[in-house]
């Protein structure tokens, strides 16, 4: 019995260390996915624009803006004075000086910066209360565009050609139709892609106990004068459909999404396409769950996806075809530098983190 009892002991003991070692491991390699980073700000970041190696902007709830420009050693507030009741679910930033927000909700406004954020101007204002804007993209530096979810039936446009200091709204012939129930995703500012001359607009959504088997993506190759549709295999309802999209070429890419309101259902979590949006397909291993934000950049010399969501992170290896665990920490939005080599992801309660390169945890 004494035998039996001490052996019981050690078997015990030895599996509370080889657990706690696991747990260890496992956090020690989370935190080499990613790498927090203090921003001194609390809000919920969805807007995320990389500038380079060193320059990065933010925004989000509360009218906030936040940038660094050493790297994410520092991050400065330069938040929008007495816009508190604001939430910029998008940014673009062409330097460390000149950026441009996207406010979603009511009022719909676009403010720009030319002084790194010291200052602030209202640039525009849509006098329509319907419109609910989610992304913002630009073709070059003077020509931009940004969508809303649909208005009188089309999905609602308006575009600069100054660089984002006047806008106007596009003619109801130039705006693609919607389906029924149709809308786009404030998740990350990512659910609307420009590609040279061409941009895409991912949908999804639904009325009130509609469910589809698929969703849309809308596009157009002359800078939204005609447009074409895709049918994506990726369930929508009310709360599910597509949420972000990347292109890895002109020919080659990837959107995720799924259902913000189930966020572990891996079904109709992203699909793939290799002809340049025109048809998409599943893929053959899903991500973990619903993913908000994906991005594309390089790794040892091969391409890497990297997918977002609140709940984890996901990485695809063989360009969006199988997915699999990278971290459990969650982000709104991630996005690489234009050369790949480095990414930022922003989410909730303030939090930024770094890309480290190594994807190496794994979670059930």
């Amino acid at each position: 019995m004494k035998l039996n009892f001490f052996g019981c002991c050690w078997a015990a003991l030895a599996l509370v260390l080889w657990m706690s070692h696991s747990i260890v491991s496992a956090q020690s390699a989370e935190r080499q996915a990613w790498e927090l980073q203090k921003t001194g700000v609390t809000a919920s970041l969805r807007g995320l624009s990389v500038v380079d190696s060193n320059t990065a902007w933010s925004s989000g709830s509360g009218g906030t803006v936040i940038k660094t420009g050493d790297g994410g050693k520092t991050w400065k507030d330069v938040s929008v004075v007495d816009a508190g009741d604001l939430d910029f679910r998008d940014i673009h930033a062409f330097d460390s000086q000149t950026a441009v927000i996207l406010s979603a909700g009511q009022p719909a406004r676009v403010y720009r910066t030319e002084d790194g954020g010291a200052n602030w101007q209202l640039q525009f204002e849509h006098p329509d209360e319907k419109s609910f804007f989610d992304a913002l993209s630009f073709f070059d530096k003077q020509h931009g565009i940004a969508m809303s979810d649909p208005v009188d039936n089309r999905v609602l446009l308006i575009e600069t050609l100054d660089g984002g200091k006047t806008w106007a709204e596009l003619p109801a012939q130039r705006r693609p139709v919607k389906q029924r129930g149709e809308a786009g995703f404030a998740a990350s500012g990512t659910n609307m892609r420009v590609v040279g001359d061409s941009v895409f607009i991912a949908l999804g959504g639904a009325e009130k106990d509609q469910a589809e088997t698929s969703s849309r993506i809308v596009f157009s190759n002359d800078r939204a004068k005609a447009w074409q549709q895709a049918v994506v295999p990726m369930p929508r309802n009310p709360s599910s459909g597509i949420f972000s999209m990347v292109f890895v070429d002109p020919q080659t890419a990837v959107v995720v999404g799924g259902d913000y309101l189930n966020q572990q259902e891996r079904d109709g979590t992203a699909a793939c396409s290799q002809d340049g949006g025109k048809t998409w397909s599943r893929p053959g291993k899903l991500p973990r769950g619903y993913r908000s934000g994906v991005a594309a950049g390089r790794q040892d010399g091969h391409t890497i996806l990297i997918a977002v969501g609140p709940a984890g992170t996901d990485v695809s290896l063989d360009l969006g075809q199988s997915w699999q665990a990278a971290a459990d920490q969650g982000f709104h939005a991630v996005q690489f530098t234009p050369d790949g080599k480095r990414a930022w992801a922003s989410g909730a309660d303030g939090t930024i983190g770094r890309w480290n390169g190594k994807p190496v945890f794994h979670s059930k």
